[in-house]
């Protein structure tokens, strides 16, 4: 039994030995050993008013995800996903989360949280997250950059062919690749953003709504959400 403890008490000293002299420099244990990490975000508010008359925007879809990085630099699906909608005020508010466990490989930069913004009739926009350095990876507490901005969102008039690209690029948000599981967790963001999107079928291209096309894509989507399976 001495023995073992001996075995266990070196061990700790040569672990010890690797890891405090990096601590400093860290904020969770999982920056400098291969274990799960902890994070946590910051509340923030943005504003969105119309590009042209400058006016507050009611009913702004904001989709927020905090995506994770996979192994080699690969992005992942997202740790957290949230949704809200402005205001008559044209405010979008998202309220603190967390801590909660997370992968030890952190959560991409700039896409921590990465935010969209829809709203039928108005081009959509795609508000990535800043850098303040140090930031890391594995940080813990997550901020937004762009917080207490004001955006525009400018009125589209497009043709049927644009209005879908604009739909393409924000249907189903931006933290890919995204495991059915990790979109059953968040199937209230994603099916909310899903039937904004589908409610613009009639503002497209016919052949959209034929099997294999966007909209059939967008309903398989809203059915896996509803019934929890393929």
């Amino acid at each position: 039994m001495s023995r073992m403890r001996s075995r266990w008490a070196l061990a700790s000293l040569l672990i010890a030995s690797v890891v405090w002299p990096h601590a400093a420099d860290s904020d969770q244990p999982c920056e400098v050993v291969p274990m799960p990490c902890t994070f946590e975000s910051l509340p923030f508010k943005l504003k969105v008013v119309d590009a042209e008359t400058h006016q507050p925007l009611a009913d702004v879809h904001a989709l927020a995800e905090w995506q994770t990085e996979g192994v080699g630099g690969r992005a992942n699906g997202p740790l957290m996903a949230r949704d809200t909608v402005s205001g008559s005020d044209g405010l979008i508010s998202f309220d603190a989360w967390g801590p909660i466990e997370g992968p030890w490989t952190g959560l991409v930069i700039g896409s921590d949280p990465v935010v969209t913004l829809f709203k039928s009739g108005y081009k959509a926009l795609i508000l990535n997250n800043g850098y303040l350095p140090p930031g890391r990876e594995r940080e813990r507490v997550r901020r937004f950059v762009r917080k207490d901005s004001t955006h525009a969102l400018e009125p589209f008039r497009g043709m049927p062919e644009e209005w879908l690209r604009e739909l393409q690029r924000v249907y189903a948000g931006r933290a890919f690749s995204r495991s059915d599981d990790q979109s059953l967790k968040f199937r209230v963001p994603y099916s909310n953003r899903l039937k904004l999107i589908s409610n613009e079928r009639d503002k497209t291209p016919a052949d959209e709504r034929r099997v294999g096309r966007f909209f059939w894509h967008v309903d398989r989507e809203l059915k896996f959400l509803e019934e929890g399976h393929r």
